[in-house]
């Protein structure tokens, strides 16, 4: 908005004794109008819906084990107004976990509609399988994410996941039905997964950029990052960086992947960047403090299958991602993830695609 001030001065200045240095005139003040803008707020962005696909079928040497896939669905709104209920929890927490508002701040709410993430042992062949091998498991969730864009120089998040593990998560009936389609061989093992059990996390995590411009919409960047979750299924801390390079890179901040990885969320806004279309390819390292891992520990109030966790995990990621406008995000991140248990053979591989749509 622009903030236009008229500031008329006029008058004769006082009499008094001539400044020697102005050979005995008087001082003349410019009575000229003047204009003073203040920045204009870049037009509010629609609402997105985001698809992801994980798998390590999509992966060069990926292998299907271990983590075998993961999905979600999730709605993110525009901009929230200062008055709707859900920019209270802005307010209460800023200066804490969120920081507090500025005339360039972007507060948001992502609603995962649904996700799932499916885990099994190496050798699908096994009625009774290995038990010093991964349990097979599966993890049905859903909830909402507190997103803030402080002056595209901060993003932080808050995120509560509520649902379930075991045989209620559909594990078993979604990877074999998949595989029924395709005319793949049955998954055996299923029946040793780990039991039902309600599930929770609540996680924290700041991004900040370190952008530097290079012209024409081109920059490249640096994204340090750092979190922690909490909860019955998943409790960890983590800390990471992202180096990206392309056009656009305001728009977001990196792609958008399932928890736990390296993640930029769904935050996405293109007036943010100042350009219609960008692209940018990706690097980055991601390292995790596990305390808890459900899926590798076995149950918290029920014997279950379980192995020993490595207590230290770490993800290599790369990607490209491009976007048209706010009309259309697309990317792809390949991801080399660090054994997760004492036993395991060798690092597991998988790629995973991103789409979402604004409207």
């Amino acid at each position: 908005m622009l903030a236009v001030t008229f500031v008329l001065l006029g008058g004769s200045v006082g009499a008094g004794p001539a400044d020697p240095g102005d050979d005995g005139k008087k001082a003349v003040l410019d009575t000229e109008p003047k204009l003073t803008l203040t920045p204009a707020l870049p037009p509010a962005s629609p609402g997105r819906l985001t698809a992801i696909e994980e798998n390590p079928t999509f992966a060069p040497n990926g292998k299907d084990r271990h983590y075998t896939n993961g999905a979600k669905l999730a709605y993110t709104t525009s901009q929230l107004s200062e008055s709707s209920f859900w920019s209270r929890p802005f307010a209460w927490l800023g200066g804490s976990l969120f920081n507090r508002p500025t005339a360039l701040t972007d507060d948001r709410l992502e609603w995962t509609i649904f996700s799932q993430s499916i885990f099994t042992a190496e050798n699908h062949n096994r009625g009774n399988p290995d038990p010093e091998d991964r349990p097979f498991a599966a993890w049905l969730h859903g909830g909402f994410t507190f997103l803030q864009n402080t002056d595209d120089k901060q993003l932080t998040a808050i995120d509560l996941q509520v649902g379930v593990v075991g045989p209620w998560a559909l594990g078993r009936q979604v990877q074999n039905n998949f595989h029924t389609v395709f005319g793949e061989q049955q998954v055996r093992g299923w029946s040793y997964q780990i039991h039902n059990e309600p599930g929770i996390t609540l996680s924290w995590n700041r991004h900040w950029r370190c952008n530097h411009d290079l012209g024409g919409g081109y920059s490249w960047e640096i994204i340090p990052e750092a979190g922690a979750t909490v909860g019955n299924v998943l409790t960890y801390a983590e800390v990471g960086a992202l180096a990206r390079v392309g056009r656009g890179l305001k728009a977001d901040w990196g792609p958008d992947t399932l928890q736990p990885g390296l993640t930029g969320t769904s935050y996405f806004s293109s007036e943010r960047a100042g350009v219609n279309w960008g692209y940018d390819v990706y690097a980055g390292v991601q390292g995790r403090a596990v305390a808890l891992n459900i899926f590798l520990d076995g149950n918290n109030f029920k014997d279950s299958r379980s192995v020993a966790k490595t207590p230290g995990v770490g993800d290599l990621v790369t990607g490209i991602e491009l976007f048209y406008r706010d009309t259309v995000r697309l990317g792809f991140t390949f991801v080399v993830r660090s054994p997760e248990f004492y036993k395991q053979r060798g690092p597991d591989q998988f790629g995973g695609f991103n789409l979402s749509f604004g409207f």
